[in-house]
């Protein structure tokens, strides 16, 4: 029997990259795809270096390391949008061997997902999060149609039971012996086997989910800070504004004032 697939969309956006954009040996608890509109970037990923120019739709897996920067040219655009797919309890990439990047043909296509799904960001509507899941689907299907995609081996059941737990409970007060008795581990045995399936320790992990889901908060609500740490599951406010900086480079209220800002300048 098919496992239901699901799919969250966080964040994605459209613009000029600033010359000294750059990231070294980033992993992220969501799946990424930038579509080079302009210009162009060099990425590392899978031990390759790749060159992405106009045209090219590049897929990052959640939890695959990768760094990129500018070429000498200093000058790209892109589209780019964050968010997770998953199937039964588990990220459905994982289960796949994807080439990093595709060279589309039907620009025309891909464009219009992207723009179907930054108009999201325009309104409340209830229907939204239909509209976002449409598109980020269609830009996935697309990339798997055109692609040379292979199976891989899957991550033990156990070990994506506790992060598809992590993942709906991020909100909540949870625990290393809470995750281990919900793995059947001891709580030695699954910090292990969690960091070899996903790159960090379970409660790094927890931390990570929190922190994206506070930075989409602070983009795409007006909820005060105080209710944003509530809302994310940080018992503490100093500790989510020193460990948001120690991410994200910045205050959650200068990120969110630059936000801001940015959107206004592009409207």
């Amino acid at each position: 029997m098919n496992e239901m697939i699901s799919c969250i969309y966080w964040s994605g956006g459209y613009g000029l990259l600033p010359q000294n954009w750059q990231g070294h040996n980033l992993v992220l608890t969501e799946s990424v795809f930038y579509y080079i509109e302009k210009g162009s970037i060099v990425l590392q990923i899978d031990g390759q270096t790749i060159t992405a120019v106009p045209g090219d739709l590049i897929l990052i897996p959640a939890q695959t390391m990768y760094s990129c920067w500018l070429t000498e040219e200093r000058y790209a655009e892109k589209s780019w949008c964050h968010f997770n797919v998953r199937s039964g309890a588990g990220e459905f990439f994982e289960k796949f061997s994807i080439p990093p990047v595709l060279h589309v043909k039907d620009r025309r296509t891909v464009s219009r997902l992207f723009r179907q799904l930054f108009s999201t960001h325009k309104t409340c509507s209830p229907h939204n999060n239909i509209v976002a899941t449409t598109a980020i689907c269609g830009l996935v299907q697309y990339y798997f149609e055109h692609s040379t995609i292979t199976e891989n081996e899957i991550a033990p059941d156990r070990i994506r039971r506790v992060i598809d737990h992590i993942d709906r409970h991020y909100a909540e007060n949870i625990s290393l012996e809470e995750l281990a008795q919900l793995s059947n581990y001891s709580t030695t045995h699954l910090s292990k086997y969690f960091r070899d399936v996903t790159g960090y320790p379970p409660i790094r992990y927890l931390n990570n989910v929190r922190l994206l889901r506070a930075r989409h908060f602070l983009q795409y609500t007006d909820e005060p800070i105080s209710k944003v740490v509530e809302l994310c599951g940080f018992s503490d406010a100093a500790y989510f504004s020193r460990s948001f900086k120690k991410k994200y480079g910045c205050s959650p209220q200068i990120f969110r004032d630059a936000y801001y800002a940015s959107n206004k300048i592009k409207k």
